[in-house]
C-alpha cells in the first residue's frame, strides 16, 4: 500500500444523497459524564452481552464521538468539521448507520446525521439488510444489543490525500476507540466486531461512489 500524500490541489467531492425516509431528533440536553478519566482507561474492556441502551443513551454516545462541535467552509465547498474522534484532514470519511429494531421500531437502518444530531431511517433492500445482519449475528450474538456500523466514502479522503486507503483505517480504528472509551464512561457494554461487513455493505448500497464498510460495534 502506497502512502498517503497531500494534494496540490483539493478536488471537490459532491455529498452522498441516503435515501431518507424518515427523521428522529435526537435530545441536545447532553448527560455530564460521571466517571473520571482514569477510571474509563482503567476499567475499558469489551463484552459480548448485552441489556440493551435507550434513546437517551444511544443520543450521548453519538454526541460525545461523532457530532460535529465545529465548522469551517472550504473555498472548494468542501465542509471540514470537529468532532469528538479525530480524521485525517478532518474529513470524517466513515458515517455510521444504526440497527435496532426494538429502540428504532424498524428492521431498516438509520442513518446518523453529525450536524443535526439526528438518526435517519433509510430505505434500502429488506433482505440485504437481514442478509447484513445474519452476518454480524454469527459473529457475536446481538440479542439486545444495538449495531453501530462504519460506512466509508473514500472520496472525502481522496479530496486532500493521494494514496487514502490508510488513512481511512486508520479513522475507523479511532473511532472504535472513541466509542469504547464513551461507553465505558456511560457504563454501556460495547463490543467491536472483527469484520468489515463486506460485500453487504457495499450489495446495500449498491456500489454508489465506491462506498464499503469499515467495521463496527454492538453497544447495550
Amino acid at each position: 500500500m502506497k502512502n498517503p500524500q497531500p494534494r496540490t490541489t483539493e478536488k471537490p467531492v459532491a455529498p452522498f444523497d441516503y435515501p431518507i425516509q424518515h427523521t428522529i431528533k435526537l435530545s441536545k440536553s447532553i448527560d455530564p459524564i460521571p466517571a473520571s478519566f482514569d477510571e474509563v482507561i482503567t476499567k475499558r474492556k469489551s463484552a459480548r452481552t448485552f441489556s440493551g441502551i435507550n434513546l437517551g443513551q444511544l443520543s450521548n454516545i453519538l454526541w460525545y464521538t461523532a457530532k460535529v462541535k465545529k465548522t469551517l467552509l472550504q473555498d472548494n465547498g468542501y465542509i471540514l468539521t470537529h468532532r469528538g474522534t479525530p480524521s485525517a484532514g478532518a474529513r470524517h470519511p466513515i458515517d455510521i448507520l444504526i440497527i435496532d429494531a426494538t429502540l428504532l421500531d424498524s428492521n431498516l437502518p438509520h442513518y446518523y446525521n453529525p450536524i443535526e444530531h439526528s438518526l435517519n431511517r433509510i430505505d434500502l433492500p429488506a433482505q440485504l439488510v437481514a442478509n447484513f445482519f445474519e452476518h454480524v449475528n454469527v459473529i457475536v450474538n446481538t440479542t439486545n444489543a444495538t449495531i453501530l456500523w462504519f460506512i466509508a466514502h473514500p472520496d472525502r479522503t481522496a479530496t486532500k490525500y493521494e494514496n487514502p486507503e490508510s488513512l481511512i483505517w486508520r479513522d475507523a480504528g479511532a473511532l472504535i476507540n472513541s466509542i469504547q472509551l464513551t461507553c465505558t464512561a456511560l457504563n454501556v457494554s460495547c463490543c467491536p466486531i472483527g469484520s468489515l461487513g463486506e460485500p453487504y455493505i457495499s450489495d446495500l448500497f449498491n456500489h454508489q461512489s465506491g462506498v464499503f464498510g469499515a467495521g463496527g460495534v454492538l453497544i447495550g
